[in-house]
């Protein structure tokens, strides 16, 4: 089947049109830089523009920013698709944004657990990207997030199913790291790249991100990590990290990207790696995400949910008048002390005061249960040892940068407990003393410093910190 993919990068637009499938054939393709600076969603807008009419034919698949995505990968047990979609959108609750959630399957056993990979994206932000893409003239007919992709081509590899293994995938200014373990994933981040490839700062980053990822292994059982594969990036300046990877007892090799996908002469199919992911089915029936039609539903749930307000508001305001005016009758009416004497005596008859006393006893017994539910929650919670994000903790890490600190959250992963944050102020920030006091807020066992920015005189530090519940349950033992 024949469809037209549309990828939306921080600084291009990546488009595509070929046929989807295991080894997907892309036939047409072009990448449409943005010009300008300024607000990205005008800029994106403007590079759709450009892009040609063929591109316009028929509807698209959008794959979307990273940065605005909620990726998670949750193993379930097997159920209903309803329950599917109501743990996705569970799983990316944010107490600060109103997330359009989905999922996707990527692992199923006969009888038993079931793996998917949900994502969510903020809804204004689903319904800004809708309108620029019909101003310049696009018909979206689904969304999705990049992980997606990316885990259903990897399942395309042999190592996928029988290693453990690392995967690095490499973006224009950022890399995908994916840990997979015999078929199932394990864990993934996502780093921006600050040095220029063939560097060696580009190999001491790629470096560092595996062995951040086998200190995360070391507190699994089991997760003896032999192999690192690579794609997105050329053999020649991918060696500047050969040797650091060696060293750690870890053997490298190449996605053979060429044996998944095939592309038109002249484009390198390391380069079109999100589209590639997009191609991929892994099978006709599996389900796969589409946020536009998550959108859709979120919205409706919405307008019935006012609507519903709307119809039972005036019964109500009737209903509490009649209920006012009996409750004066009732006052007034002179016989209402003979009522209450005559069901007196009907509570008084044996019959009754059996059945009462048997109320008494399965009244006694639901707060026995009632009780035993809160223990439960509550020892689940311990049990998680996760703080939750919040906005007391948002103020915390913005008042001690000063009051022109503002925070961003850009990422959470709930199985590591790694938090990634953007700090910015329009004043420079002491980097090192601002770190040194997040560490002293008691939130985090270690905060991590991958950059700055500046740009139309603002500071953004790129940041990322394990939060301190995460870091005590793995000196207890680790996550199972």
């Amino acid at each position: 089947m024949s469809q037209t993919v549309i990828v939306l990068e921080e600084d291009c637009i990546l488009a595509s049109w070929g046929k989807e499938g295991k080894h997907p054939s892309i036939l047409r393709a072009k990448e449409q830089r943005l010009r300008g600076r300024g607000d990205v969603f005008e800029r994106w807008q403007k590079g759709l523009e450009e892009l040609g009419q063929e591109w316009r034919q028929g509807p698209v698949t959008l794959v979307l920013p990273a940065s605005l995505c909620s990726t998670r990968v949750l193993t379930l047990p097997y159920g209903k698709k309803a329950v599917f979609t109501a743990m996705a959108q569970k799983e990316l609750e944010d107490s600060f944004r109103n997330e359009a959630a989905d999922y996707s399957v990527l692992f199923q056993e006969k009888r038993g657990s079931i793996d998917i990979c949900a994502g969510g994206v903020e809804a204004k932000n689903l319904e800004r990207l809708l309108g620029i893409c019909e101003k310049a003239g696009f018909s979206v007919g689904s969304m999705t997030v990049p992980m997606e992709g990316y885990l259903h081509m990897l399942m395309q590899l042999e190592s996928y199913w029988t290693r453990t293994a690392i995967y690095l995938l490499f973006e224009e200014e950022s890399m995908v790291s994916v840990l997979c373990r015999e078929g199932r994933y394990v864990y993934s981040s996502r780093s921006r790249i600050f040095s220029e490839p063939g560097t060696l700062d580009f190999g001491t980053e790629i470096v560092r991100s595996i062995s951040g990822i086998l200190q995360f292994s070391g507190n699994k059982q089991n997760l003896n990590i032999t192999e690192v594969y690579y794609a997105g990036c050329g053999a020649d300046d991918f060696e500047v990290g050969l040797q650091g990877i060696q060293n750690m007892h870890l053997s490298v090799f190449p996605i053979e990207m060429e044996k998944l996908a095939s592309l038109p002469a002249g484009h390198d199919v390391q380069d079109w790696l999100p589209c590639i992911g997009a191609f991929t089915r892994p099978g006709k029936k599996e389900k796969r995400m589409n946020l536009r039609l998550a959108l859709k539903v979120l919205k409706e749930q919405e307008n019935e949910s006012d609507s519903l307000w709307k119809h039972l508001m005036v019964p109500g305001i009737a209903l509490g008048a009649c209920l006012a005016a009996a409750a004066v009758t009732l006052v007034l009416n002179i016989q209402a002390q003979r009522n209450i004497d005559k069901q007196q005596a009907w509570l008084e008859q044996p019959k009754i005061q059996e059945q009462y006393n048997r109320y008494l006893d399965l009244k006694g017994q639901v707060e026995e249960l009632k009780e035993t539910e809160t223990d439960l929650i509550e020892m689940k919670e311990n049990l998680e040892g996760y703080p939750q994000l919040s906005s007391v903790m948002l103020s915390r890490m913005e008042q001690i940068g000063g009051a022109e600190m503002e925070i961003y959250i850009t990422g959470y992963d709930s199985e590591t407990g790694v938090l990634t944050f953007d700090a910015g102020s329009n004043k420079v920030i002491d980097i090192p003393d601002y770190i040194q006091r997040l560490q002293e807020t008691g939130l985090f066992s270690n905060v991590d410093y991958t950059g700055y920015t500046f740009e139309n005189d603002w500071y953004t530090l790129y940041l990322s910190g394990t939060l301190l519940g995460t870091a005590k349950e793995q000196e207890e033992g680790g996550v199972q």
